[in-house]
């Protein structure tokens, strides 16, 4: 601007007045993003809130549903599993036997050797019946084994082997 038009915002329509307007806008203005910043602030906490909410009521459906299957479960359905699972255990333990037999067999002459052998201490990994008293050894018993022609021959700990037990008693 220059001098002249300063003339021209003398008295009434002058400097002060522009300067009150823009004053009272940015007033308004700062009123307005106020009340914006607050709305947000309790919109964003109802947010919050809600969330907090639902979280905390899907834990306890779900803390119900699983206490309602509980109850539905009897121990025969519970034992059942836990048979099932046993048995497939055992099932892929037999396999491994299996395989490494097959792996490390070699011909009769092997199975020979291995029958002379004689008795080794060991803990049995699936069950069996002792061929000394016939007790059955469970797997993870203590117990002797040995290789024969005919397969393995395994005596539970209290009888030990034969080698062993012919001239000593079982706990010596």
């Amino acid at each position: 601007m220059s001098c002249s038009e300063d003339r021209h915002f003398s008295g009434e329509h002058g400097w002060e007045s522009v300067g009150r307007a823009a004053e009272h806008f940015a007033r308004r203005l700062a009123r307005d993003a106020s009340r914006f910043a607050e709305r947000m602030t309790e919109h964003a906490s109802e947010f919050a809130s809600d969330v907090v909410r639902e979280h905390h009521r899907t834990r306890r459906e779900l803390r119900h549903e699983l206490r309602r299957a509980a109850r539905h479960m009897s121990g025969n359905d519970v034992r059942r599993v836990f048979e099932d699972i046993r048995t497939v255990v055992a099932d892929v333990l037999d396999g491994v036997d299996e395989l490494i037999e097959r792996v490390f067999e070699g011909g009769d002459e092997d199975r020979a050797a291995a029958a002379d052998a004689g008795w080794v201490h060991l803990v049995h990994n699936r069950d069996a019946t002792c061929s000394g008293c016939g007790r059955p050894i469970r797997a993870g018993d203590e117990g002797w084994a040995r290789r024969t022609e005919e397969g393995t021959d395994t005596r539970c700990a209290a009888c030990g082997s034969p080698e062993r037990t012919e001239g000593q008693p079982a706990g010596a």
